[in-house]
């Protein structure tokens, strides 16, 4: 027993004990006691917790066993308290975020390959695909209202409860004599049922977070370019938007390929032609026309539109064309240059 004792108090060096249950008669440990030390050992506070643990240093009759018994019943006192947490809107605002995030996934998967798909231009198919997105739209958008709460709930819950799970169960492995690593509060709560459900909950709800600031921040750096006119901001804002309802990498504006798209632009308008391939020899192709310009990334695809200076007609003609739509929309490229001029438009990716 004083070995086993000598274990828990080198193992609960690290907590407090300013909080300590106490007795003054050696012998069973009363129920009144076990139950109090239970109640504690649920508690936030690390002190308190290691005050109960510690009160069954106090009693002679067998304390290892009674321990034992009252650890097991903790754990299954904290998985209660998680399944209540995680099926309660009340204390689960995030309740209904796992099966949304599972039809968003499979939405994406599904819209994306329509997005990819060849429709050669047929306008009816092209409608079809703008409902499509509409659809996805609104469940992207339900779910930012949902994870843009900033509800520190089940992440408290989670640290909390994951690191008494994880106190009890390295208690439990001194009490049977194993020798283990102690677990950290996640590896604690990934071997319930329930904490493993809370960690993914937290999980999707960061997901989406990162992808909601990595949206808001590119658009952010992008209206800040001094160089970028106001055309080229909006353009890149509204392509990005549609880009995140995929999970894709939202564009940055690129200056350098953004001076050889307005070239390029200018050379079509000042020359009366309209085509990729370009008469000046120098700026034959948009490799060339990118190089030139000492764009020092890797160029991936180029659009070109005549019609009208508004940024929604040239995307919308752009997606209405299917090659044009697999530029805007490819997974891979995260950088763009844009060279609007009167009617005409140029657009140009590469990646970083």
């Amino acid at each position: 027993m004083t070995k086993f004792f000598g274990r828990i108090s080198i193992a609960l060096a690290a907590i407090s004990t300013s909080h300590i249950l106490s007795a003054t008669t050696p012998g069973p440990i009363p129920n009144n006691i076990i139950n109090r030390a239970i109640q504690w050992m649920q508690d936030d506070d690390a002190d308190k917790r290691g005050a109960a643990y510690r009160t069954f240093h106090l009693y002679s009759d067998p304390g290892a066993a009674t321990l034992r018994k009252a650890l097991l019943k903790t754990k299954s006192l904290h998985e209660q308290k998680l399944n209540r947490t995680l099926n309660s809107k009340t204390t689960n605002p995030f309740i209904e975020l796992p099966e949304l995030a599972s039809q968003l996934e499979s939405e994406r998967t599904r819209i994306y390959e329509l997005i990819l798909t060849d429709y050669k231009k047929d306008p009816n198919e092209v409608r079809k695909l703008h409902d499509e997105i509409d659809s996805l739209s609104r469940l992207n958008e339900k779910i930012r209202r949902l994870v843009n709460r900033k509800d520190q709930t089940l992440t408290t819950t989670a640290n909390t409860i994951g690191g008494g799970l994880a106190e009890i169960d390295h208690l439990l492995n001194l009490i049977d004599k194993n020798q283990s690593d102690r677990k950290s509060p996640d590896e604690a709560l990934s071997d319930t049922l329930e904490g493993d459900d809370l960690l993914l909950t937290i999980k999707l709800i960061e997901k989406f977070q990162n992808e909601i600031s990595l949206l808001e921040k590119t658009n952010e750096d992008n209206k800040s370019t001094p160089w970028a006119s106001t055309s080229q901001h909006a353009f890149a804002n509204h392509l990005n938007e549609f880009r995140s309802l995929f999970g894709l990498t939202p564009f940055a504006l690129e200056e350098r390929l953004s001076q050889a798209s307005i070239g390029h632009t200018n050379d079509m308008i000042k020359l009366g032609f309209f085509a990729h391939e370009s008469p000046i020899k120098e700026k034959k192709s948009p490799a060339d026309r990118a190089r030139l310009a000492e764009f020092q990334h890797q160029w991936t695809g180029e659009n070109i539109y005549m019609g009208s200076p508004v940024h929604t007609d040239a995307y919308l003609a752009w997606f209405a064309s299917d090659g044009h739509r697999f530029i805007m929309f490819a997974n891979g490229p995260n950088l763009i240059g844009l060279g609007p001029v009167d009617r005409h438009w140029t657009l140009m990716t590469g990646r970083k």
